[in-house]
């Protein structure tokens, strides 16, 4: 998933994740993203990392939520299937 996301014209870098353990917002400092994109299953709640965000300085950055996907393109799998089956350009 990560190297579709950062495939993408608009994406300067994807990065995955902290782990469990570690606050999402220890890496800000290294990063300095424009945006924050959570997955639509993500547990994170926007309001709350918006309100942490804005207690830290970082007005700036904003946080989304990116929709599930449906039909033929919903997985990664699938995603992947389609690219190769499209042939190189």
């Amino acid at each position: 998933r990560q190297r579709l996301v950062a495939g993408l014209k608009p994406v300067d870098e994807a990065i995955v994740g902290n782990p469990p353990d570690v606050p999402i917002f220890d890496i800000l400092p290294v990063v300095r993203p424009d945006v924050i994109a959570l997955g639509y299953d993500q547990e994170h709640a926007e309001r709350s990392i918006r309100e942490r965000l804005d207690a830290l300085g970082h007005h700036d950055i904003s946080v989304t939520r990116v929709d599930g996907l449906a039909g033929d393109l919903d997985g990664t799998r699938k995603i992947i299937a389609k690219i190769l089956e499209r042939g190189p350009a």
